[in-house]
């Protein structure tokens, strides 16, 4: 999603995507996952359009993690550029061994406080 960000007179716009992910690990298993996703991240945050990612722990549920990336682009322009990438379908590849279930959310950030990652900062 493409948002209309006003800065004074200044019309402009900018596209990030969000992307969140559920894992729910395998008994046991929690420590490689965490391995193989800090693995991808390094490699990841060396992308262009690489904004930031955050890994959380769920105290809950100890074995859920939620991963958090956050991309310059739009959701078809980041299929179309990070999808491709070979150390990303190995990512995919490699984590299926550890993970019992995953849900993936795609999210276009429209309001933002506090930092200004998305360029749509209202603070």
């Amino acid at each position: 999603m493409e948002t209309t960000v006003w800065r004074g007179n200044t019309m402009t716009q900018r596209a990030t995507t969000s992307l969140s992910l559920h894992y729910r690990v395998k008994a046991g298993q929690k420590e490689e996952a965490l391995v193989e996703m800090k693995d991808m991240l390094d490699r990841c945050a060396k992308e262009p359009e690489f904004i930031m990612a955050i890994i959380h722990e769920t105290p809950e549920r100890p074995n859920e993690i939620v991963f958090y990336e956050l991309w310059k682009g739009t959701r078809a322009e980041f299929d179309a550029t990070q999808g491709t990438k070979p150390y990303r379908k190995a990512y995919i590849e490699n984590t299926k061994t550890f993970l019992e279930k995953i849900d993936i959310e795609w999210n276009s950030p429209v309001l933002e406080w506090g930092t200004n990652l998305t360029g749509l900062n209202q603070s």
